[in-house]
């Protein structure tokens, strides 16, 4: 009847003309018709898949029967986004979702013992045939009907359609705002397993981080950014669940209270970017880290994205801040914030932190903090001078410079570092010695006494992070030149 029918159906239509008759012929004889749970359907010839009417009735093929060797596991991913575990036990196979509804760990590398699976991260287990979880405080495990046809493994993985999305979302900001690691590693597994883009996730994580420091009053530092930055970095080592567990760290490394708060408006126009230029800097002599905010949003608000992160660096190597450099250090973990998500997303975090630390109170320094300040403030507008894009000297008394950098006269390390830039020494020359002399004076250091590891580790890392302004713009080669003052004398007591 149906090919009766569609014979009719052809019959009626008007061709007008033989070859568009011809060509409807052959569309025609390349479909193949097959029987689906819902009557007939038709497959174009290069579809793998029947699709039915009710795509939760289909069966798949996932692996061949001979793949998975009695006693052992296999993980099987379905599209981009689903992971289903396979079982092989006692001749028979058992399929379940890959991931543990706890906190999303592969249960295929869990344990099985007389039909009950438990997961190797927090031991929750589950009955392999129904997925049932004996643990009270943990969601059943999904499991898929199975079937062996010709020595391969076909399973039912039912509707596949994701439609919480909105719910697991509010689920994450819950556990973001009351630190509760369960909470924010089970809703990241259940985004992810979902489809849901990591960087829609990471978003969210962002704006909660920039809510955090804009509402706390603890002095930030920008270590929840560094927390993040590097997690995430360490993330891209990783795939699938693996991955999954250093973003749930990731984010629970940053979570925290977080108070809502007005929305920051920017300021009425006319507005200059001068202006902007010349108040921020003022502010931040003040510490003044409210107006700062408003500045830098309204610099964002009349398109200057452009200008805001060499403003930041330019305030953070005043002389003002020596002793703090670890404003630096942030300032670099922002701009790659920037850099990985951009303005739209990041700004909120950037405006936030950025006026924090541009804004901080640094009190009365001390007497040897107060001569280096005067140091630095007396040769600063030598070396801005300088165009330090055309030094190519690579070799130079190296020794000496070290000798004098780490001496107990302040006067004599600045001097040795005018003189290096004055004398055509390129700045990635002077980075290498100033890394090596870090991880140097860390490997000397003993590891069971407490002799300024965190001092070292500051000087390895500001080192190595003066790449970032320089390889933003060779017009920032002078901040360059400055933080090189910042690391030689960080602020802390004179080395010995």
């Amino acid at each position: 009847m149906r090919r009766r029918s569609v014979r009719w159906s052809f019959s009626r239509i008007v061709i007008s003309s033989l070859a568009e008759k011809r060509s409807i012929l052959d569309a025609l004889r390349r479909i193949r018709f097959c029987v689906g749970a819902k009557g007939w359907v038709f497959v174009q010839p290069d579809q793998k898949e029947i699709h039915m009417a009710n795509p939760a009735s289909r069966w798949i093929r996932v692996a061949a029967f001979s793949d998975i060797p009695g006693g052992e596991a296999k993980a099987v991913r379905l599209g981009d986004s689903r992971s289903v575990a396979l079982f092989s036990v006692d001749g028979r196979i058992y399929a379940t979702d890959n991931q543990c509804p706890h906190m999303g760990y592969p249960l295929a590398r869990g344990a099985l013992r007389q039909g009950v699976l438990t997961c190797d991260w927090h031991g929750r287990s589950f009955d392999l045939e129904g997925g049932g979880c004996f643990n009270y405080e943990c969601d059943d495990l999904q499991t898929f009907p199975v079937e062996i046809r010709q020595d391969e493994i076909w399973i039912q993985p039912g509707d596949g359609q994701y439609k919480r999305r909105d719910e697991h979302l509010r689920l994450l900001w819950q556990g973001l705002l009351s630190t509760e690691r369960w909470t924010i590693s089970k809703a990241i597994a259940l985004l992810l397993k979902g489809g849901v883009p990591e960087e829609e996730i990471v978003e969210m994580v962002l704006r909660h981080l920039g809510r955090h420091i804009a509402s706390s009053d603890e002095n930030e530092n920008g270590g929840g950014v560094s927390r993040l930055i590097n997690g995430l970095k360490v993330g891209r080592r990783y795939q699938a669940a693996d991955r999954l567990m250093v973003l749930a760290t990731a984010a629970c490394s940053v979570a925290g209270e977080a108070a809502e708060r007005l929305e920051v408006m920017s300021l009425p126009e006319p507005v200059a970017w001068s202006d902007i230029d010349r108040w921020t800097h003022m502010f931040s002599r003040d510490g003044q880290g409210g107006r700062i905010e408003r500045c830098l949003f309204t610099a964002h608000h009349l398109h200057h994205q452009d200008k805001i992160l060499p403003l930041l660096y330019d305030c953070a190597v005043e002389p003002h801040f020596l002793g703090f450099a670890d404003n630096l250090l942030s300032f670099s973990y922002l701009a790659e914030v920037i850099e990985s998500f951009g303005w739209e997303r990041s700004s909120e975090l950037v405006f936030n932190l950025g006026a924090k630390l541009l804004g901080r109170k640094r009190g009365e320094p001390e007497r040897f903090r107060r001569d280096a300040v005067d140091c630095m403030s007396s040769m600063a507008s030598s070396i801005e001078a300088l165009t330090l894009s055309s030094n190519h000297i690579v070799e130079y008394d190296e020794d000496a410079f070290v000798a004098d950098l780490l001496s107990v006269n302040i006067e004599k390390s600045f001097n040795a570092i005018r003189a290096v830039l004055e004398g055509g020494v390129k700045l990635d020359r002077l980075i290498t010695t100033l890394v090596l002399l870090a991880a140097d004076r860390m490997a000397r250091t003993p590891v069971n006494v407490d002799a300024g590891w965190g001092h070292l580790t500051m000087e390895l890392n500001l080192a190595a992070g003066i790449a970032r302004p320089q390889k933003d713009s060779s017009r920032r080669l002078g901040w360059c030149s400055r933080t090189v003052g910042l690391i030689s004398r960080p602020g802390h007591s004179p080395l010995r």
